[in-house]
């Protein structure tokens, strides 16, 4: 009896031990689409899940080439288990046949998550194919000490927006003698469609939209007089060189250095650029200040970052469990970065029991956040926005650079473009076919 015992508790704890090593040898693969400032944000966010759970992550990012990367991974079969990126890039990667579908149900704390951020999650087959874990919108960084200095009042419209914007190109608001300063840093480049990631904003404010939803499909409205509105407002800053120089070939990874070095003076972005314009130029002399009015009132894109689990996940229970870990008030409170000075990874959380107000303790977060809740505007859920955003983002580049070229026709042709494009995504309305 003894050696039964014995035997059976020896082949127990085998059994326990085996389990227990295997536990600490789970190893899932992360794709991150983010740059190297907030790369120590990833590694404390994967540090903290691995102490937690015993599953190790590698982690790969990068800002630059993410999609075509990820298109050679697909290629070659080397994809990884999750996919940290844009919530618009998922029709792209659904195009690409690499994402699995996800079951909310499977991922613990899934009930805290907004409602909101997951019906960005949905595909327009009503299907998730992510789980939403950050949320931001958009306000305009201005440079407080060049704005007092020229006794001007923070701006709340277009009007405000383009006067203030003529101060800071002619006035000297730096007060060094040159003509060495320009009023707002603008992206018009064609990269990414990044020329109609900026107008989305001033479109909404204008009171236009890029398409109208009819119960068959879409129908493109860029053919507007809002739409036009808009795309002149901001050609006019361009052609009357209130932005900065190259303004039409710029990225936002180009217009940041121009409002941290001082050349211009107004730069409309996200919460996680606080950090690096608290260091440079400084957080003395950097306000934020919400979106302007236009004829349609106030407006802003609204944006995302989703986790994608891809179908070449070889341990789903481990990836549930990162993704788990991603959305419970524990990660989302480490990936928002709070005083470690980095780009923080979750902007505004998408878990409804984490006060941004009480971690942040900063009133600057709380205008994106107001944006967010009252303003804020998500992208159009055609199937696959990402092409759409190339085409407008071509159209727009190409409207922006001609200060003599008709807005309204170049519109209509724009306009049929992106019909074109919803045909063939099978999202284009019969009643525009």
């Amino acid at each position: 009896m003894h050696r039964k015992s014995l035997k059976a508790l020896l082949l127990g704890c085998a059994v326990m031990c085996a389990g227990v090593g295997s536990a600490q040898s789970q190893t899932i693969s992360v794709w991150s689409r983010q740059t190297d400032e907030s790369l120590s944000v990833l590694k404390a966010l994967t540090d903290a899940f691995t102490a937690e759970t015993g599953i190790k992550v590698e982690t790969f990012n990068t800002g630059i080439d993410f999609e075509q990367r990820l298109a050679r991974a697909a290629a070659g079969r080397t994809l990884p288990d999750i996919v940290l990126n844009d919530t618009t890039a998922m029709g792209q990667m659904r195009q690409m046949g690499i994402l699995e579908t996800i079951d909310p149900a499977k991922i613990a704390g899934s009930q805290d998550v907004s409602p909101s951020a997951w019906d960005g999650a949905k595909a327009n087959d009503g299907k998730t194919y992510s789980v939403p874990f950050s949320a931001q919108s958009f306000a305009m960084f201005i440079r407080k000490d060049w704005r007092e200095r020229l006794n001007m009042p923070q701006p709340k419209t277009w009007d405000d927006v383009r006067k203030l914007a003529e101060a800071f190109t002619n006035k000297d608001p730096d007060g060094n003698g040159k003509a060495d300063t320009f009023g707002m840093a603008i992206p018009g480049s064609t990269t990414r469609g990044y020329a109609s990631w900026f107008m989305s904003s001033f479109i909404w404010q204008a009171g236009g939209d890029y398409v109208k939803q009819a119960p068959d499909g879409f129908i493109p409205t860029l053919n507007t007089p809002q739409v036009a509105e808009a795309l002149t407002y901001v050609r006019g800053m361009i052609c009357d060189r209130l932005a900065q120089p190259g303004a039409i070939n710029a990225t936002t990874g180009d217009t940041l250095p121009t409002f941290r070095s001082g050349q211009t003076g107004i730069f409309i972005s996200g919460p996680y650029h606080i950090p690096q314009l608290d260091a440079e130029p400084g957080k003395d002399v950097v306000e934020v200040v919400m979106m302007p009015a236009g004829p349609g009132g106030i407006a802003s894109l609204s944006e995302g970052t989703s986790a994608y689990l891809l179908k070449s996940v070889k341990d789903v229970d481990a990836a549930n469990k990162f993704l788990s870990f991603l959305i419970s008030p524990k990660g989302q409170e480490i990936a928002m970065a709070q005083g470690s000075g980095k780009t923080p990874i979750v902007r505004l959380p998408v878990n409804t029991k984490v006060d941004v107000n009480a971690v942040r303790n900063d009133p600057r977060w709380m205008v994106f956040k107001e944006t967010f809740d009252k303003y804020g505007h998500y992208m159009p859920a055609v199937p696959n926005w990402t092409a759409i955003r190339t085409v407008t983002g071509e159209g727009f580049n190409r409207i922006l650079a001609q200060c003599d070229a008709d807005v309204a026709k170049e519109l209509e042709a724009l306009n049929t473009q992106v019909a074109t494009e919803l045909s063939g995504q099978n999202a284009l309305s019969a009643s525009k076919q």
